[in-house]
């Protein structure tokens, strides 16, 4: 059960990303408010979890879906790996090292909406990475790129071309 408390951090996590996006800062307040409630249930389901204790991960595939709060994020599979260590008294501790969500990802949250083949997320260096044709919306404005990269601890993301296409952003000022 420990590994799902570090997939409701790592949710929660992901909730912070669309504050790191450069977008408007409305959906940022739900956000701290949604920190401050640490007892809101996530609920992930799928048609199938597999949980391979000597490799270290968990496996959810078949029609994924993780919920917390106005946070829902689609996958076809979602992998959770983990470190396991003994602690003094000989009892197992686990230690989040990623998770990596693939295939028809969408990231929901409120009007905000992100989409890509594939993410991960690092725990150690605290950083989600978009992967393959990664897009975030919020209303109107838009950003795009091969990968889009958000620092969690930094308050700063970086988006990528693949070189092949360029980055492309959209952003629409109150006014229009």
């Amino acid at each position: 059960m420990k590994i799902f408390r570090e997939t409701v951090r790592v949710l929660l996590i992901l909730m912070v990303l669309f504050c790191f996006t450069g977008a408007t800062s409305g959906i940022c307040k739900e956000v701290k408010k949604a920190k401050k409630k640490p007892s809101q249930a996530i609920r992930i389901s799928s048609d199938k979890m597999e949980a391979y204790d000597q490799k270290g991960t968990v496996v959810f595939t078949g029609n994924v879906v993780a919920k917390k709060g106005n946070l829902t994020i689609y996958a076809d599979r979602l992998e959770v790996f983990y470190d396991q260590q003994k602690t003094a008294d000989n009892k197992k501790k686990r230690r989040l090292k990623k998770i990596v969500f693939m295939g028809h990802l969408k990231i929901v949250q409120g009007r905000r909406k992100a989409t890509a083949k594939e993410a991960i997320y690092y725990k150690p260096q605290e950083k989600i990475v978009l992967l393959k044709n990664a897009q975030v919306w919020d209303g109107p404005n838009t950003i795009k790129g091969d990968k889009i990269v958000l620092y969690v601890n930094e308050s700063r993301s970086v988006v990528e071309s693949s070189g092949k296409d360029r980055v492309e952003a959209v952003v629409f000022s109150e006014g229009d």
